[in-house]
């Protein structure tokens, strides 16, 4: 029971649709204007008494329900107005989020506080009945609220994610999976021709955490997301490329197999390539989903060197991958997708390609003041030279570096980031290619579908198709 409880899916239309039908009946039980209390005119005891008494207990009616409803649109609209003010001055003013709020956010905010306001009214001078369901309805309409928001950013996709409760199952040893001594892990730019499927092979890869120490680095990383395709789970499996991603911030590495749905495209790219797909780890760069450290090294953590040195000789050490740049891929969504850019123009002798999904301009926790406090002791060259834009004009011309830019159709605060990022990359001779996903803002959605078309964007370059593979978008 409980862990059918941790799984519900939050984001299903199914379970919406239920929580908007109890909402709306309960704001027309809450809405419908009481009854007038007993008096005089209901208990006269003769006839011409009760037909007097009678007009004037119709007109006592007319006068409530006009006074109700006066109520009820008043504080419609003073609820409606604070759920547009609140979402404004903490979306846009104050930037809590580190987004703006998108259309959808906004009236469905301005919609759920206008119903509580009218439920609240309806809690006074009414009957205990009226109260009771006035009470339940400020709960629905909160909950149908904030379903809405979060079915718009693809956050938290099951009550799990929602609670921060870790539902991933550890991968443990897989046959296969590592590479023998006589292995050869020569990047072979045409697998996909060479490639042979055996029989036994599973229909799909295998997935799990597995602790990833900061060795070098020190850095005190949470439990680590490794895929493994089921070409890696055979008997003589071949050296596959690798794609390091990660999470945007606040965040766990999780969430890019629950919101980002990572694994689902892998297996779906592995099922029409006879198994061939990359490994995929996802590790934690952050340490906390309230930590940013900005995949540099400094008084935050060493982020930098536990992703560029400690996560890739781990997984070279464990898994049977290729080598070379053209074999590494590093990407990631928001603060995930700054760490890639970050790293992918630092270190192209490593990583060859790049798919930054609504990354920012540059590290940051804040103002450019409190980000060169916070992570780089006061040194404002040490942050100006930490700008993927810097990075890249300091390194040169780039002979062999892929990379794939992505943004939400309706973000238009990241959509200048990648703009300005994407531009300087394609000068510095990277090949720069863009998607902007349609529909969707900077949210889960976007990094889903950004994943999964940069991921196929980069298979014949992977040497794991002749082709781009077109993934399909939910």
């Amino acid at each position: 029971m409980t862990d059918l409880l941790a799984n519900v899916p939050l984001t299903s239309s199914w379970l919406l649709a239920g929580v908007w039908a109890v909402a709306a009946v309960l704001l027309v039980l809450v809405a419908r204007p009481p009854r007038p209390a007993r008096g005089s005119a209901e208990t006269a005891g003769t006839a011409g008494t009760a037909a007097s008494a009678g007009t004037a207990g119709e007109g006592d009616r007319r006068t409530t329900r006009r006074r109700w409803w006066r109520r009820l649109t008043v504080a419609a609209l003073v609820g409606a107005v604070a759920g547009a003010l609140t979402t404004w001055v903490a979306g846009v003013v104050l930037d809590v989020a580190g987004v703006p709020p998108t259309p959808v956010d906004a009236a469905w905010i301005t919609a759920s506080s206008a119903a509580v306001a009218v439920a609240v009214v309806a809690l006074w001078r009414t009957s205990a009945l009226r109260r009771v369901t006035a009470v339940l309805g400020v709960v629905v309409f909160l909950l149908a609220g904030a379903l809405a928001v979060n079915r718009d950013a693809g956050a938290y996709p099951t009550l799990a994610a929602a609670l921060g409760v870790d539902t991933a199952p550890a991968l443990g040893a897989v046959p296969g999976a590592g590479a023998s001594a006589s292995s050869s892990t020569t990047f072979d730019p045409t697998l996909w021709s060479t490639w042979k499927a055996p029989a036994d092979m599973p229909t799909k890869g295998r997935w799990g955490t597995v602790h990833i120490p900061g060795a070098q680095s020190g850095f005190p990383a949470r439990e680590a997301i490794v895929y493994l395709p089921p070409a890696a789970l055979v008997a003589d499996a071949p050296a596959l490329p690798v794609v390091v991603m990660m999470s945007g911030q606040p965040a766990n590495p999780e969430a890019v197999v629950t919101a980002g749905h990572l694994v689902s495209t892998l297996d779906a790219f592995a099922a029409a390539n006879h198994g061939l797909a990359p490994i995929a780890v996802v590790p934690d760069q952050l340490s906390a989903d309230d930590h940013n450290p900005m995949c540099v090294d400094g008084a935050l953590g060493d982020s930098a060197t536990y992703v560029t040195t400690d996560v890739v000789q781990y997984v070279s050490s464990h898994y049977h991958v290729a080598s070379g740049p053209r074999a590494w891929t590093v990407g990631g969504f928001s603060q995930g997708g700054t760490c890639s850019i970050q790293f992918g123009a630092a270190r192209p002798d490593l990583f060859g390609s790049i798919v930054d999904v609504s990354g920012e301009l540059g590290p940051s926790v804040g103002s450019p003041e409190e980000t060169i406090d916070a992570g780089f002791a006061g040194d404002r060259a040490a942050y100006d030279a930490a700008q993927p834009q810097a990075i890249m004009t300091a390194h040169g011309r780039y002979d062999d570096t892929a990379a794939f830019f992505a943004v939400g159709a309706d973000d238009p605060t990241f959509a200048a980031f990648e703009q300005a990022n994407s531009a300087a990359a394609a000068a510095a001779g990277m090949t720069v290619t863009r998607y902007t996903s349609p529909g969707s803002g900077h949210d889960w959605t976007t990094a889903t579908n950004g994943f999964a078309v940069g991921i196929g964007d980069l298979y014949p370059r992977m040497g794991l198709a002749a082709t781009a593979q077109v993934p399909q978008l939910g």
